[in-house]
């Protein structure tokens, strides 16, 4: 099918563009020659945009681009249950968003783990991670592209997480602007993300109570989502993971959300926030960044994670020449999941669901094969494989880490009765 993210219409639209250049160079009316070399112009740049598109996977189906286009949800596609695997496998399915503060109505991608309908948990409630995808987007891109279920399903078989419901809302708003999760001028972004989202999920699922089971994490404009919100709404969530986020409003889409006031951007730069941080400020979420050093982003991602360090060791990974794309995406998700879960567990979960690692504030460097683009090598693996594979992708290119943060990091101090904060009040403490 020639979808919006397919070779075959790459390759028509540069055939087009040649086609109309070589007639304008042909052509004797001089009317026809300049339409024919205008319209290649446009074909080409039409071209620029599809390669883009299939090079980050923005947009996999028509509908999805007309949905954004428009500012509407659309026929965001059809999510099945995913593969079986040993321990099961969980529920990944569309579901209708609606927020009574704010008003919005939006669809997004639930992922239920396989143990949220076995009887014997029929009274669990589970740890939370709100998964917030790229600009431009939509949370399909979690399923097309990332394979949230598989990876989910092969962490849990494995042992290696412990069951957790992940929501994966839009940070898309009506009309074509993209609002990045902020609240400004006529924006209530946060605000739906951050309270509506949650308030649904605690009416519909079994969810934790507790706002320390609560997470966030995101890619690319997800990762400043996840990054800006665990920054201001420091007592609402546990843990934050960040993959090839940016960290300054005036770095991305945020900015105009923001009407380019800039006050609002300094109040929504999470580098910003963190420098400002002192012992007194109260709890701070763990945080986990994931940074590619082939992007601007980098520079500001360090001086972020320098930052936090004052209070807490922050696992850093180094992406050694990665650009912001889906090979370095899918790379660090299985990571940046495990370790979510290893914040985010009550003591209860730990002894129901023992794990078999421990998450690492090791800074680690992960090298992206240098001639592997994002749908090329263990790119392809990504959209293609099962997700042992892509792991084992991922795991092959994990060079020695550093001795930045000797050690495993301190666990994090479990609450004695469930449902109570396990947060001291002060920067640092134990998690």
């Amino acid at each position: 099918m020639l979808g919006p993210d397919s070779q075959l219409l790459i390759i028509l639209l540069v055939t087009v563009s040649a086609a109309l250049l070589f007639a304008a160079a042909r052509l004797r009316l001089l009317p026809l020659r300049i339409l024919c070399g205008a319209l290649s112009v446009t074909v080409a740049m039409v071209g620029g945009i599809a390669t883009t598109n299939y090079y980050y996977g923005y947009y996999t189906t028509w509908s999805q681009l007309w949905a954004d286009f428009h500012g509407t949800t659309g026929n965001l596609g059809d999510i099945s249950v995913v593969s079986a695997s040993p321990a099961g496998s969980g529920h990944l399915f569309w579901a209708n968003l609606p927020g009574r503060l704010t008003g919005y109505s939006r669809r997004g991608l639930v992922y239920l783990p396989p143990q949220y309908s076995q009887a014997r948990y029929a009274r669990v409630r589970f740890p939370v991670v709100e998964l917030f995808h790229g600009t431009p987007g939509s949370p399909f891109a979690y399923d097309r592209i990332l394979h949230i279920g598989q990876v989910m399903d092969w962490l849990l078989a494995r042992h290696l997480i412990g069951p957790m419901i992940l929501v994966m809302p839009s940070i898309n708003g009506a009309g074509r602007d993209h609002q990045d999760c902020v609240n400004g001028p006529g924006v209530k972004d946060m605000t739906y993300l951050t309270r509506d989202v949650r308030a649904y999920m605690l009416a519909h699922y079994r969810v934790s109570t507790d706002p320390f089971e609560w997470g966030l994490g995101g890619y690319s404009s997800g990762g400043y989502c996840a990054a800006n919100l665990a920054m201001r709404n420091r007592d609402s969530y546990g843990a934050a993971a960040i993959i090839e986020g940016y960290f300054r409003a005036a770095d991305g889409p945020a900015a105009a959300a923001l009407g380019f006031n800039h006050p609002l951007e300094a109040a929504n730069s999470p580098l910003y926030l963190a420098e400002r941080l002192t012992p007194d400020s109260g709890p701070i979420p763990a945080v986990w960044v994931a940074a590619g050093t082939g992007t601007s982003d980098y520079g500001p991602a360090t001086v972020f994670t320098a930052a936090l360090d004052r209070f807490q060791q922050v696992p850093f990974i180094r992406l050694n020449d990665a650009r912001d794309g889906t090979s370095a995406w899918s790379a660090v998700l299985p990571s940046a999941l495990t370790w979510l879960w290893q914040q985010l567990a009550p003591p209860d979960l730990r002894v129901l669901f023992p794990v078999r690692t421990r998450a690492s504030n090791l800074i680690t460097t992960l090298t992206i094969p240098a001639g592997a683009r994002d749908h090329g090598s263990c790119g392809r693996v990504i959209r293609t494989n099962p997700a042992n594979r892509l792991l084992g992708c991922a795991a092959r290119h994990i060079t020695r880490p550093s001795s930045r943060h000797a050690g495993p990091s301190p666990a994090r101090k479990a609450p004695a009765i469930r449902g109570a904060s396990s947060r001291t009040g002060l920067p640092g403490g134990p998690r």
